[in-house]
């Protein structure tokens, strides 16, 4: 991809707003819609008289066929253009949440809900692409920063709408609620994302490639969302897991033959790209392993209500919603890596007080740890996307955009697998076998942060030597 049209600087200042506007709606309806069905699944099982396990692919599904689709929905931007990808992914989506309420069985449900999950994969893996081409450098980090509030907000307001839904309304507002701010979206993105800054090049596109390493992320993710029920070591597990090994040998063996590969493996080499990457999955995996684990302790062995529960919790994003977009600012003039470094330590710091005092702490110690590691996460996002997208050539940010993304959401089920994992069973019922589990996920966190300070100071000392080469 080349910048062919007139650079991102002829944009007008309010041209960049409704710019921006219209990308950050997308990526808050999709997290909104995330988890706002999740406190009506009961609902949903007597609603259409089937069991819990069927119903809860309202949600797995959803995230599963995003997660899968992710790297290809980039790799297609590049292709067919990011504004193209992005825009329709809003018709599908807009559309299919329509739709939806017509479902006279949990089966057709299902199907439009994998609809819905198909244009926010689109929209998802295509908006940092967008903001990379159409922003000027020194914007960039504050708008990544911006758009990391936005999924804050989205995931923070999702489940306390779908709690008064359930409430007091039908249950086909779940998906009716976003419908005028979707419609919206999609009549700023045409008018106002610029159709210009990509030349799309038809290169040979490796179909097969693609099977395979959508085959590849499902399997894993899907493994890990059910290696707790199923067992790790069952059959079932373990299948899953070995047919995604060989399947991803294949893909690199079919990628190394091939001349248009379907992922940049050479840009992938760069230590800013591959170790920014894994830095994404790491951050959100520690992130979600506090959200997920923290309510059975605040309501288990403090004794909280749900709501008192669910007030507590918004520490994290409230913080993460502040932080993003200084962050990003900030980065965009004194460079990525010294914010990450700070990110990294605020959430180290975070999980040895959960690993060594949770049973001490006060409400008010809780809620400022979580705030402290809701501010780590606001230091890290942005500008780590903004660090992983100046080493990105431009040919390949669609699909290194996408490859953000698919980390985001790998991160985020690995955290829920291995916080949930370990407080699986009859532990739960237990004061003390739980708070012993906490404090050892919350102590394996604090190493893996360390592990992850460390990559970094190591791909900042591998760039500056590239420079001095």
């Amino acid at each position: 991809m080349n910048l062919s049209a007139p650079p991102a600087q002829a944009l007008t200042g309010v041209h960049r707003v409704l710019m921006m506007t219209a990308i950050c709606m997308g990526v808050f309806i999709s997290h909104f819609t995330a988890g706002i069905v999740n406190v009506s699944l009961p609902l949903f099982t007597r609603i259409f008289q089937t069991e819990l396990e069927r119903v809860q692919w309202i949600t797995t599904g959803y995230l599963l066929v995003i997660a899968s689709l992710l790297p290809v929905m980039g790799k297609l931007g590049d292709r067919y253009g990011h504004r193209f990808v992005h825009n329709l992914g809003y018709v599908f989506f807009t559309i299919s949440s329509v739709l939806v309420v017509f479902s006279s069985n949990v089966s057709v449900l299902l199907i439009l809900r994998m609809v819905q999950a198909i244009g926010a994969a689109m929209f998802q893996a295509t908006n940092i692409a967008l903001i990379t081409i159409h922003l000027p450098k020194e914007k960039r980090g504050r708008a990544l920063g911006i758009m990391s509030t936005t999924v804050a907000l989205g995931a923070m307001t999702g489940p306390i709408a779908g709690g008064f839904i359930a409430e007091w309304l039908s249950w086909q507002w779940l998906f009716l609620i976003h419908v005028p701010v979707a419609l919206v979206a999609t009549l700023l993105a045409w008018r106002y994302i610029p159709d210009r800054g990509q030349e799309r090049k038809l290169e040979a596109f490796d179909s097969i490639g693609m099977i395979l390493f959508i085959f590849v992320i499902g399997s894993v993710i899907f493994g890990i969302s059910n290696g707790n029920v199923w067992g790790w070591l069952s059959a079932e597990t373990l299948s899953l897991f070995v047919a995604a090994v060989i399947a991803f040998l294949m893909f690199l063996l079919r990628q190394s033959r091939q001349r248009a590969s379907f992922l940049p493996i050479v840009v992938l080499r760069i230590p800013a790209i591959s170790y920014g990457l894994i830095i994404s999955c790491v951050s959100f995996m520690l992130a979600n392993t506090v959200l997920v684990t923290m309510p059975f302790y605040l309501s288990r062995i403090a004794g909280f209500s749900s709501l008192t529960v669910g007030t507590i919790m918004i520490a994290y994003p409230i913080l993460l919603a502040f932080s993003g977009p200084i962050a990003g600012h900030l980065s965009d003039h004194y460079g990525s890596s010294s914010f990450m470094l700070m990110g990294l330590c605020g959430m180290g710091i975070g999980l040895a007080a959960l690993a060594l005092f949770l049973h001490q702490l006060p409400t008010v110690g809780i809620v400022a740890v979580l705030a402290l590691i809701g501010l780590g996460m606001g230091l890290i996002a942005s500008p780590n996307n903004s660090f992983i997208m100046r080493y990105v050539p431009m040919e390949n940010v669609g699909s290194i955009g996408g490859m953000i993304a698919l980390t985001r959401n790998a991160g985020m089920v690995l955290g829920a697998a291995l916080g949930l994992g370990a407080i699986n069973g009859d532990i739960v019922e237990e004061s003390a076998p739980l708070l012993g589990a906490l404090k050892s996920v919350f102590g394996l966190g604090v190493m893996i942060c360390m592990a992850s300070i460390v990559m970094v100071g190591y791909s900042v000392l591998l760039n500056k030597r590239r420079k001095q080469i």
